[in-house]
């Protein structure tokens, strides 16, 4: 739940349904410290995070629930004349990148910028194409300029968000892969990549769906067959994926069953099942084996039987995180280079932060007090 006020008191009623944060849109050593939240009501609320107090509210951002919403990079702002606000300068907004991008399952997406006093009023309306089509995932690539969502008609489509002529990008349906998956996109991710054996990089684009299948594309390719780099069937209904690794060679799934895989997305090979339907039970007794007695008390368990401390899994991120002491939670450790982590939680509303080395797996924060439910999402910000 989500407060009326403030982020420490639960009295409001309204639910999380997708949270943002423009840290990691921003130049290295920038933070921000405002954190966007997509709500059950429909509207968008944005938060000072050292007060927890609301800063600004979007209210009646779609006819539908939102599914999920994005900051747009901090170089997009670096493209074009800033007309879609009429302020001088691109992104003239502190350290916020100021636009943010919503998709909702009105079949609707939507950018809206936080500097207008016309917040109600999306600066970059669009529409999916097909009738009771729902928009379930989006995400932003070539430095902002493209948007694709994953629909519930097994459809990724495009959308140019590119400036021209000094005009706002004009939001224009530029195309859809209709043959990547049968059933509906779940998540579509992009990320820039460095090829193999050289330094070169590129964006890629990895589409998940509850066909099982998580596709690589290469949307600079002029047609969805010559896009099609890798298929990896991980043939159960995927919800959450990405990429990982020092050249994100490495992408991640996590399914509905609350599994987890990481494959070689390039050559299509799965690195491992880490677990399969066991890994539940494995984070839990890596929780009861950390030492964390009050973690296991805090849900009304025996400290000696900590089976179902982890009930499901939340998602990943390839980031540099401070391991905490198992035994104090209080003396950080140096991590010199970022890792794939894990978090995982249970209904009870506490969170565990994995790390996930291909021979270990280990616990190294668990995050107690914030929540008094399921955790639905959340962003790692490296300060």
């Amino acid at each position: 739940n989500i407060p009326q006020q403030s982020g420490f008191e639960y009295d409001s009623g309204e639910y999380i349904l997708s949270i943002a944060s423009p840290t990691s849109s921003l130049p290295q050593h920038h933070l921000s410290t405002c954190v966007a939240a997509a709500l059950s009501n429909r509207s968008i609320v944005l938060y000072d995070t050292n007060s927890g107090q609301v800063t600004q509210r979007i209210d009646g951002v779609h006819d539908g629930p939102i599914s999920e919403i994005h900051f747009f990079p901090w170089e997009y702002y670096g493209l074009g004349n800033d007309t879609i606000s009429g302020n001088d300068g691109p992104g003239a907004n502190n350290n916020h990148t100021p636009l943010i991008i919503s998709a909702s399952q009105d079949g609707t997406i939507k950018v809206f910028d936080i500097r207008s006093n016309r917040t109600s009023q999306a600066a970059i309306p669009m529409r999916l194409n097909l009738a009771k089509e729902q928009a379930l995932s989006v995400s932003l690539g070539y430095g902002g300029t493209l948007a694709a969502v994953g629909t519930n008609k097994a459809r990724i489509s495009f959308f140019d968000l590119r400036y021209a002529s000094g005009h706002n990008p004009s939001g224009n349906l530029m195309g859809s892969y209709v043959d990547s998956h049968t059933e509906e996109v779940t998540q579509v991710r992009f990320q820039t990549v460095q090829q193999p054996g050289n330094n070169v990089k590129k964006t890629v684009l990895a589409t998940a769906s509850e066909d099982g299948l998580l596709t690589i594309h290469d949307p600079s390719q002029p047609s969805e067959e010559a896009a099609l780099l890798s298929v990896l069937n991980v043939g159960i209904p995927l919800r959450s994926v990405g990429f990982f690794g020092p050249a994100y060679e490495g992408a991640y799934a996590l399914t509905g069953n609350e599994t987890m895989s990481v494959w070689h997305w390039d050559s299509a090979q799965k690195v491992s099942d880490v677990g399969g339907y066991g890994l539940r039970g494995m984070l839990s007794d890596a929780v009861g084996n950390a030492g964390w007695k009050s973690a296991v008390a805090s849900i009304g368990m025996n400290t000696d039987d900590a089976a179902s401390a982890v009930e499901y899994l939340v998602g990943c991120t390839w980031s540099v995180i401070d391991e905490v002491s198992a035994t104090s939670m209080q003396m950080p450790s140096v991590v010199s280079s970022p890792a794939l982590h894990l978090l995982a939680g249970n209904s009870h509303g506490d969170g565990f932060v994995f790390r996930m080395d291909a021979d270990q797996i280990k616990p190294i924060m668990h995050l107690k007090g914030g929540h008094k439910g399921c955790i639905r999402d959340f962003c790692w910000v490296n300060g």
